[in-house]
């Protein structure tokens, strides 16, 4: 009878793992999970059970297995823990990728792939055919590592944002505009240094990147928002190099705001994101209400509570301006119709 011998890689590997699962299970100190998905997951249960317990089980049977030699049931075991790794792979795709729970299913995998090696060598077997589960697992482990991936590229405003704590001041409200856009450039004049808002070029034609390089050039001079996208108009190819290695990487940077306003389910422009109340509109609703005179007729109150300033007009007070309010479509290039 042949007798036991420790597979050490296994042992290794379910080591590793079962150590990372109980440091996530009491809080870890390093913060190195960036995605929303850690939030989502790190207090995940299964029948009352956390998911850092359930991988911490697996990889104790898994270090057991390997450490008595059982390489035959240390395939199945493997096999069973990725089987449910993928599950919780696929469910993170329709979710959020969770950093901490990546590099888990690495683990498993690896325990998975070093088991079944042990096995081979065992048994003395020629070169092993490929594992339909590991590749179903490969699939769609990449597939959220570039999810993942794709949620860091954070989209990208041309005017400079006030710095904080954390790196910047969030704009409560978003702009994505086109330099080409009529009504983009009247959203622009409106807005321009008025309210909290940060402005986000796109492109709708090969005109609007040299329009956006020269806007930015006019920014970092001094100019306002404004008057950089006026003074951008008369800009020429000869005015800015497009092939230099600051151009290519804002190319990517466009293509970024143009797919998130797609990914929002929007075609059109100006489009408008807003993230929480903005303070525009907690002043618009602490302005005192204009009162009719007591010798006015019965229905000039109601007249008077009707007026409106004019499309475009700016009262200084804080007020939302009426370019946001004057057309129930997100988006238009002049009039009702939208842009392409």
């Amino acid at each position: 009878m042949k007798k036991p011998q420790l597979l050490m890689g296994p042992l290794a590997l379910a080591l590793l793992g079962m150590a990372f699962c109980l440091w996530s299970a009491f809080g870890n100190d390093i913060n190195f999970c960036v995605t929303a998905g850690c939030s989502l997951y790190q207090d995940f249960s299964l029948g009352g059970v956390s998911l850092w317990w359930l991988g911490t089980t697996a990889f104790a049977g898994l270090f057991l297995l390997a450490l008595v030699g059982a390489s035959a049931w240390g395939v199945v075991f493997s096999a069973l823990a990725l089987a449910g790794d993928a599950l919780l792979l696929l469910l993170m795709v329709f979710t959020a990728p969770c950093i901490s729970c990546l590099t888990v299913a690495v683990f498993f995998a690896l325990s998975y792939w070093a088991f079944r090696r042990a096995y081979a060598d065992e048994e003395r077997r020629g070169p092993q055919r490929p594992s339909i589960l590991l590749l179903l697992w490969l699939a769609l482990f990449l597939v959220n590592v570039g999810v993942a991936v794709r949620s860091q590229n954070d989209v990208w405003p041309i005017n400079e944002l006030a710095p904080n704590e954390e790196g910047y001041i969030a704009p409560s409200v978003r702009m994505f505009f086109s330099p080409s856009c009529p009504s983009c450039r009247k959203g622009v004049e409106i807005l321009s240094g008025k309210v909290d808002v940060g402005f986000y070029p796109v492109t709708e034609g090969p005109e609007d990147l040299i329009k956006i390089l020269a806007m930015r050039k006019h920014l970092d001079e001094g100019a306002s928002m404004a008057e950089a996208m006026t003074q951008a108009q008369k800009a020429t190819r000869d005015d800015v190099s497009l092939w230099t290695p600051d151009a290519v990487w804002l190319r990517f940077r466009l293509l970024r705001n143009k797919a998130h306003i797609f990914l929002a389910g929007s075609r059109t422009i100006p489009f408008f994101e807003y993230h929480g109340l903005p303070a525009m509109l907690t002043r618009e609703s602490r302005r005192p209400q204009p009162q009719p005179s007591p010798s006015a007729a019965p229905g000039a109150a109601t007249e008077q509570s009707r007026q409106t300033p004019p499309p475009g007009s700016w009262d200084g007070t804080g007020a939302e301006p009426a370019f946001l309010n004057d057309n129930p479509i997100a988006g238009q290039c002049g009039g009702g119709r939208p842009c392409p």
